[in-house]
Order: structure tokens, then C-alpha cells, then sequence
């Protein structure tokens, strides 16, 4: 997708961008990775970063990329509608990069909306089949809606694609003891 600034407007998106980008830092999750609950400085480092993305989409309200760096910000503020609203504008305007929708179904699912998480996980699987962190997420959904012979069928093919995955091995010993009746079946409150 190509977005058309004029000249003059071009560095000044970019200084926004690179600054929310850097400001993020403090307080974005990535690979799992997240305070249990942000610092007054982390949670003021937040603000400014959604400043700076909020100027950046004035600028150029299509691009993606701004929109998935604010829902990662909220995401790291505990925002969870707030990071929905943002993924799910990254997936509309790009619906083929699986990891926005991924994102989108994490999204989802920490707002309290499983059926939609199941949906968004279900089209990053489609995007990238023989991906086994996108199918161990998608198993994981469908355990959390009461979908349990394709949870298990799924984390099984992820487990074999990627058998030394931790997070995969844990996501069928999980499913494993569902579905067996020794645990409880995880809700969309729980499963974070």
C-alpha cells in the first residue's frame, strides 16, 4: 500500500513514527515479554508513544503499521479494548500479514471476545498453514470455546512441526489434561 504525503509532510510523519517507535519500548510486549504491570514511567513513555502514533495517522490514517505499533502500546498499558479497536484497523487495512492477525486474536481474546479470537486465529492459520505458534493459537482458542477434538488434533500437528516449542509442548500437556477431565477447561479470563 503505498501512502502519498506531500514532500513537506514526509519528514514530519516520520519523526512522529520514529519517536512512538522508540518511546514504545519502555512498555510494548514482544515474544511474551511484559511487566505484570507497567511503571508510572512506563505507563508515561505509553502516553507519549500514542501521541506521537495518534499524530502519524492524522497524517496518514492508513497506515498499518502505525495502527499495529498503538495496539502494541496498548497492549503493554493493558488497554485491551483499545488494542482490539488497533489490531483489528491493522487487519482491515493489511488482512495478508498473519502476524497482525495473530495479534488481532490475542486481541480479541484478552477483551473477552473468544469466538472472535477463534475467527482471527483461524484466518492467520489460513494466511500461514504450516506455521506451529499459529497453530498452537489457535488450538488454544478453540480449547477456550469448547472446541476440543480440533484443539487436540492441532497442537498435536504443531507439537510435531516444532516438537522442542516449550510453549507448544505446554499448550498440549494443557489440552492433554482438559480433555481428559483432570483440569478445568480455561476461560478467556484465565487463559492469559
Amino acid at each position: 500500500m503505498t501512502h502519498l504525503l506531500p514532500d513537506d509532510l514526509l519528514p514530519i510523519f516520520n519523526q512522529h513514527y520514529e519517536k512512538g517507535w522508540k518511546l514504545m519500548q519502555e512498555v510494548v510486549i514482544l515474544e511474551g515479554k511484559a511487566s505484570s504491570k507497567p511503571s508510572f514511567w512506563q505507563r508515561w513513555q505509553g502516553r507519549r508513544a500514542v501521541s506521537q502514533f495518534k499524530k502519524c495517522l492524522r497524517l496518514v490514517p492508513s497506515h498499518w503499521p502505525t495502527h499495529w505499533g498503538l495496539g502494541k502500546v496498548h497492549q503493554g498499558l493493558g488497554e485491551h479494548a483499545l488494542v482490539l479497536a488497533s489490531f483489528e484497523e491493522a487487519f482491515r487495512l493489511q488482512p495478508q500479514n498473519p502476524d497482525v492477525v495473530r495479534e488481532a486474536s490475542i486481541a480479541a481474546m484478552n477483551a473477552g471476545q473468544p469466538v472472535l479470537a477463534v475467527q482471527y486465529s483461524a484466518a492467520a492459520l489460513a494466511l500461514s498453514p504450516n506455521d506451529a505458534g499459529l497453530m498452537c493459537n489457535h488450538a488454544i482458542n478453540l480449547l477456550v470455546t469448547g472446541n476440543d477434538s480440533d484443539a487436540a488434533m492441532l497442537i498435536a500437528t504443531a507439537v510435531n512441526l516444532a516438537p522442542e516449542d516449550r510453549i507448544n509442548k505446554h499448550a498440549f500437556q494443557l489440552i492433554k489434561e482438559v480433555t481428559s477431565g483432570l483440569k478445568k477447561r480455561p476461560t478467556w479470563q484465565t487463559i492469559k
